[in-house]
């Protein structure tokens, strides 16, 4: 199977990732070039798309990472990418991982700092970020989150 194949196998899986991630998971892009060989892989495929547009206005002397300047955007190895069409957010990517977890647990609720630290390892997003998406999508009560959308109460 060819690295981009294997990229897109990954992609599918995980929803979103980084070039930096997706070379850490692919033993053959780690053997050659690394996180600059997946962002080139990534840019060149039109399989491929970037979802984090917001990135592209840091300048260069604002980041340390590898970078390539097109026409005024920016790709950092740290930018996130999807499978084109798949649309996959990090609040739709959470929000898999939280329905899972509850599943798994056979409880309708648990304590946050439980479901955060689970939800970030299985996802690979940080911990702040988890628990800001896990508060804006489900109902809470004290030190507890609940397998209940905040949507359907609305």
């Amino acid at each position: 199977m060819n690295i981009a194949n294997q990229m897109m196998e990954y992609l599918n899986r995980e929803g979103t990732a980084t070039p930096e991630s997706i070379a850490v998971a692919i033993p053959e892009l780690s053997q050659c070039g690394g996180a600059e060989r997946a962002l080139l892989l990534l840019r060149l495929n039109p399989r491929f798309e970037r979802i984090d547009i917001d990135t592209s206005c840091q300048t260069p002397e604002s980041s340390d990472e590898f970078m390539v300047k097109e026409e005024r955007e920016v790709y950092l190895t740290s930018s996130k990418w999807t499978v084109r069409g798949s649309g996959k957010t990090d609040e739709d990517v959470v929000r898999e991982a939280a329905e899972q977890y509850f599943a798994t647990l056979g409880r309708p609720g648990a304590p946050i700092v439980n479901v955060v630290r689970e939800i970030s390892r299985t996802t690979g997003l940080g911990v702040p970020k988890v628990k800001q998406i896990l508060l804006t999508q489900f109902e809470t009560m004290n030190t507890n989150i609940f397998n209940r959308s905040k949507r359907q109460g609305e």
